[in-house]
């Protein structure tokens, strides 16, 4: 049998959270859990499972045998192992945790939380039936908690008087390049990390250029010599905005162009960047807001894949 997986992006998008944060009492783990859940068969070789840790991103593998959960194989017991030896020869269920948490999918989140506190386990899978749903972690339990620790004064940044701007918006802790950076690594990191292009930038911060994904392929379809460097291939002219632009100014820029996201500046230096994807983030939560629906009011939605 082989082993099941979904895709990185589902097991990190298949989750159900909750709209109506004074009802986390009433929340089950079938409300938060990630549904697209990666597992492998025990009777897997020890080293397929190394890979498929590695390749998802993640730090523990529940292990199935016909769909029932047998264990848990997790980054800490093959570390283990591998100080002893360098080679893993068997099957995971040679290696991995028996003796695992987990719960049931009508399990209250109050209970799962105080489990996961107490225990070493960062990740526990849910079961329906006795066969494996789904799994839960600290991560989905503080997404489904956090609203209960909004500020009431937050309102969103600037949105409280009626504005938002670029800086109320931007995320920082960027992926850059410098002009000497060389292709392959910039290929790299835009492969690496599934981000459209690369602010260029000098070692003061200075904004010079950026290199897209069309900048990259180009390489690919005209000669380009190997050691080639983002310098030679990055775009120049690039659509950039201050961090006190009014945020419908940055919207409508992206609306009106082909690219994805523009670099945010304060006095020429790089501070920021925002795409398509962040400010409908942030116009979700302030038409919430505005909406009545905040921390204290409003139904809870309906998700798809979400069970009343």
């Amino acid at each position: 049998m082989g082993y099941e997986t979904c895709s990185a992006s589902e097991e990190r998008q298949s989750i159900c959270l909750p709209g109506d944060s004074d009802n986390t009492e009433q929340l089950t783990a079938k409300d938060v859990m990630q549904y697209g859940v990666v597992s492998i068969d025990g009777k897997e070789p020890v080293y397929k499972a190394v890979s498929l840790l590695l390749e998802k991103g993640i730090s523990g593998l529940a292990v199935t045998d016909e769909g029932r959960l047998s264990g848990m194989l997790s980054e800490r017991d093959l570390l283990k192992l591998m100080q002893e030896t360098e080679y893993l020869p068997g099957q995971v269920e040679d290696y991995m945790t028996r003796n695992v948490i987990s719960f049931d999918v009508e399990d209250p989140l109050t209970l799962i939380c105080s489990r996961l506190v107490e225990s070493s386990f960062r990740r526990a899978p849910v079961l329906y039936q006795q066969r494996l749903a789904g799994m839960i972690t600290r991560a989905d339990l503080i997404r489904a908690y956090k609203e209960r620790f909004r500020p009431p004064e937050d309102v969103c940044g600037s949105a409280a008087h009626g504005e938002l701007l670029a800086e109320d918006v931007m995320r920082h802790g960027l992926l850059t390049a410098y002009p000497d950076t060389s292709v392959y690594d910039a290929m790299d990191m835009i492969a690496r990390y599934r981000v459209t292009g690369l602010p260029v930038v000098d070692e003061a911060m200075h904004l010079l250029g950026i290199i897209t994904e069309k900048d990259v392929l180009h390489c690919i379809t005209h000669p380009t010599p190997v050691g080639a460097t983002v310098g030679t291939l990055m775009t120049t002219n690039v659509t950039a905005f201050d961090r006190k632009t009014r945020l419908d100014q940055i919207c409508t820029c992206l609306i009106e162009n082909d690219f994805h996201r523009v670099p945010i500046l304060d006095h020429g230096r790089l501070v920021g960047i925002i795409s398509r994807s962040d400010i409908l983030k942030k116009r979700v939560a302030v038409f919430k807001l505005r909406a009545g629906q905040g921390p204290n009011a409003g139904p809870r939605p309906t998700v798809p894949g979400c069970r009343s």
